[in-house]
């Protein structure tokens, strides 16, 4: 092919200097040459283009085969950064260009700046990953934590060909943290198997401990989870274990059996804010948003997980045995913000019986400057006098948050959360609205009961489309939202679906406002102005998404 090339070019070469020779003019010749030029250059792409659609044909067409300790793999990307075996990218390192992984595993927590291929391994994305392009696991599965940034499409296969292929099991590979944390309830307070926390009633917290791991290929039956550590302002002792049987149906279906033992300081709290912010507030700012009891005990479930490309599910029931107590507020230290927490209300103690079911579905996907998808999430508990418990009780709490992006530049963001609480008035399981990620122009948890709905509505736009019209840094988003919610007391015998609609218009408390927020929409400053009456504007600063 090449020689044909060259023949055409001489050929050309030797036929166009007589053409312009009998033009007799200099632009007759220019203007040839650059003909001759494209001429030249259509003939040599075309060549190439279609040499690469036959290499690439034949490539798709070739098998691969693993043995124990084989480390010949196969990649389309020949100019990509190769490594046989067990890799990490650190949290500080970037990668410039597309990155292949054979016979091995990737655990990413820094930055990927070109696309991901993994051959006979699994994917774990950290949440301070961020990948460029796409990511593709062939012969293996991926695993996104919450936080973790791809810009193009994930892809995950269980094998290339009709042959079976023999990888000897790591325990690196095998498992996942987690699919979406807000499902659980559970949050994510370890690095390095370290725990740590500040607020009021502990004070600073540190501990040891390790986050509960699901083996989707049944290589693990029995994994362990738990945590402990001492809070220098409680003056206690914290400790929880966890023992979980699981069952791999396959490799994106999982069952497990379980049972856990505690005695924590625990909080309702973290749907309104997460851990690292609420610590980074009390720290710094005399700002604690959570409150906290103590809850001493036991529980044991059964409970089902799916993953399925974007697709993640989970279904849990649990028996709950705990004993419930007040803690006061032992801390008073921050850097800046007056000089004392706000106290940490009481609750009712006692012990609590428990059955409860949790189910949600995600289909949540991640870029780089915007989320898409569907969060569902429901959460019942029945603790009645039958169980042998101090408490008489039914809750129902529903939470459905949707991310939809308008164009690569803009999203509408909309969240409806909805509770309710039968029985007795439990002050620990009140239904509480006001405040940082509700409803940011009124005080906080200003309003209480035990029938609860709450809409939460924003809308974003980047830096990069407004500097289109006028002038706006590229780094920073514009936000503007606007909030409404009710809460009410209505007969403590009514079932948990009655008394939904028992408000009126002026039980509803609204308010709108504006926020300045990274390209993301992660960290934000934040004005908002209630609409039942005049008052000064309220002023935020938060270091996450409101929901």
């Amino acid at each position: 092919m090449k020689t044909t090339v060259l023949t055409v070019s001489l050929f050309m070469l030797l036929t166009i200097p007589s053409a312009a020779q009998q033009r007799g003019y200099e632009e007759g010749f220019d203007e040839a040459s650059e003909n001759l030029e494209q001429f030249v250059d259509g003939i040599i792409q075309g060549i190439e283009s279609r040499v690469d659609r036959m290499t690439d044909e034949r490539r798709r067409e070739e098998r691969m085969e693993f043995e124990d300790d084989d480390t010949t793999g196969y990649t389309s990307k020949e100019d990509a950064i190769t490594f046989n075996g067990d890799t990490e990218i650190a949290e500080n390192d970037t990668v410039q260009g597309d990155l292949v992984v054979k016979n091995g595993n990737l655990v990413v927590r820094g930055s990927v700046l070109g696309d991901i291929l993994v051959v006979n391994g699994d994917i774990e994305l950290k949440s301070t990953s961020f990948v460029s392009g796409n990511v593709r696991a062939m012969n293996g599965g991926i695993t996104k934590s919450e936080g973790a940034i791809v810009e193009g499409f994930t892809e995950q296969s269980s094998g290339t060909s009709s042959r079976q292929y023999r990888r000897k099991p790591t325990m690196r590979t095998t498992y996942s943290y987690s699919f979406k944390p807000y499902f659980f309830g559970a949050e994510q307070p370890f690095d390095d198997d370290v725990l740590f926390r500040y607020n009021r009633v502990e004070g600073f917290f540190f501990g040891f401990g390790s986050e509960k791991r699901y083996f989707w290929d049944g290589s693990r039956k029995i994994t362990g989870y738990g945590s402990f550590g001492y809070g220098f302002a409680s003056h206690k002792w914290r400790l929880q274990l966890g023992l979980d049987r699981q069952f791999a149906a396959s490799d994106n279906v999982l069952y497990e059996i379980g049972g856990e033992a505690h005695s924590l300081t625990d909080t309702q709290d973290e749907w309104i804010m997460p851990l690292l912010e609420n610590n980074l507030a009390s720290l710094l700012f005399h700002e604690d948003f959570r409150d906290y009891f103590q809850r001493e005990g036991f529980s044991v479930h059964t409970a089902r997980y799916t993953r399925d490309a974007e697709v993640t599910t989970m279904i849990d029931v649990r028996y709950l045995n705990d004993r419930y107590a007040s803690l006061s507020s032992g801390a008073e230290w921050a850097l800046f913000g007056g000089n004392v927490f706000r106290s940490n209300p009481g609750i009712d103690a006692g012990t609590m019986k428990s059955v409860s079911v949790s189910a949600g579905v995600s289909t949540v996907e991640k870029y780089r400057y915007r989320m898409e998808g569907w969060n569902l999430y429901a959460h019942g508990e029945y603790g009645g006098n039958e169980l042998g418990g101090n408490f008489d009780f039914t809750q129902a709490i529903v939470d459905v948050r949707r991310f939809q992006p308008l164009s690569d530049d803009d999203q509408i963001n909309l969240r409806i959360r909805i509770g309710a609480l039968q029985g007795d008035t439990i002050r620990q399981r009140a239904l509480q609205l006001g405040g940082a990620n509700t409803m940011p122009a009124y005080g906080f948890k200003e309003f209480s009961g035990n029938r609860m709905m709450l809409a939460n509505l924003e809308y974003r736009i980047s830096g990069e489309l407004i500097d289109e019209i006028f002038f706006f840094p590229n780094s920073l988003s514009l936000i503007a939202f606007g909030d409404a919610g009710v809460v009410s007391t209505v007969n403590t015998k009514w079932a948990v679906y009655e008394g939904l609609t028992s408000f009126t218009k002026t039980d509803v408390r609204s308010d709108y406002g504006a926020a300045l927020a990274w390209h993301n929409g992660d960290a934000r400053l934040g004005f908002a102005w209630r609409t039942d009456k005049k008052a000064p504007v309220s002023v935020f600063f938060r270091l996450n998404k409101a929901f």
